[in-house]
């Protein structure tokens, strides 16, 4: 059974690079959102784009300084 939650793919990857890894940010019932990514611990706060920057922040701490995380466009993520 599926849940009823939206979720959006995510892509962590260099400036003008390959992607390095992917994951999700996706609806927390009413308590916000919750972003994840592999190897990484999971973010939550009260916007998708709050969860993003945390998410950012840990992998840079992890992949280096260059990398950023971004919202896949949903013809991507389809």
């Amino acid at each position: 059974m599926m849940n009823d939650y939206i979720e959006d793919e995510i892509v962590v990857h260099p400036v003008h690079g390959m992607q390095l890894s992917e994951g999700y940010i996706r609806k927390n019932n009413s308590k916000g959102f919750l972003g994840c990514l592999p190897g990484l611990l999971p973010s939550f706060g009260k916007t998708k784009e709050e969860v993003r920057v945390r998410l950012e922040k840990e992998a840079k701490a992890y992949y280096g300084d260059d990398v950023v995380v971004e919202i896949a466009p949903a013809a991507i993520a389809s």
